[in-house]
């Protein structure tokens, strides 16, 4: 039968919305009288809205995301921010000129909430993103280290993705081994993939986290800042501001 044969190449050449969809859109084009080229055009466009789903979503399964955020969820009003430099920050021209975004400010005021906002912007232009935490990301870094498979993990994860996001930095210290695992990042991702990184600190104590060692914060700031959008961040925080809503506090 055609219906099964046309099922049947569909599955063969990859072709599942054409496969799904292929019969009404004929039934509708036979109604209409529509021409042989709109109707291979309605099912080329099916077949490529659905591809396009299909990747944003694995996109943003691959970023690892806690949670979804959203700009629009973001209350502007109760944290002081750019909100010039955060519209253009959201065009994600940044990810194409391979810069990166310095998030500062106290705990609670919505640092990780812009990286995640800015992280899923970039997976619905299905830019391949990728969220740690810098608690994780060092956990992942001994072990790949510990089974010789470092420049694997470097190959898989910190450069195959072309915007990563570093959740709480100065949130834990780092040992000399650890604050050199964590240069070699910065180090590989200089001028060839955007960062974004959110820290409770300004830069003048993150010596203190880097194992005191202020060569290498220098070195770390150096191309960190080389090409950055810094956004300091003040306000309440969100969760004690809620609690106190709520009467907790």
């Amino acid at each position: 039968m055609p219906h099964e044969r046309i099922r049947d190449l569909c599955r063969e050449f990859k072709l599942p919305a054409i496969a799904e969809g292929y019969q009404a859109l004929a039934d509708e084009a036979a109604r209409s009288s529509r021409s042989y080229s709109d109707f291979l055009l309605s099912l080329l466009q099916k077949e490529a809205a659905q591809r396009a789903a299909r990747s944003k979503e694995m996109m943003l399964r691959t970023a690892a995301f806690p949670v979804v955020k959203t700009l629009e969820a973001f209350d502007e009003k109760v944290t002081s921010i750019d909100r010039t430099l955060l519209s253009e920050l959201a065009t994600l021209a940044f990810i194409d000129r391979k810069e990166n975004i310095l998030l500062l400010g106290p705990s609670g005021v919505g640092k990780t909430h812009l990286a995640i906002a800015l992280g899923y912007l970039a997976t619905q232009k299905r830019i391949r993103t990728r969220f740690i935490t810098v608690a994780d990301l060092l956990l992942q870094l001994e072990s790949a280290k510990q089974t010789n498979q470092l420049e694997l993990y470097f190959k898989r994860v910190i450069n195959a993705n072309k915007l990563l996001i570093l959740d709480e930095f100065g949130y834990i210290k780092l040992n000399e081994e650890q604050a050199n695992l964590f240069f070699q990042i910065v180090n590989k991702r200089y001028e060839t993939g955007s960062i974004i990184i959110t820290s409770n600190l300004p830069f003048t104590q993150w010596k203190e986290v880097l194992n005191h060692d202020e060569a290498l914060t220098a070195a770390i700031l150096d191309r960190l800042i080389h090409h950055s959008h810094i956004l300091n961040i003040q306000g309440e925080s969100y969760r004690l501001m809620q609690k106190r809503k709520a009467g907790v506090l």
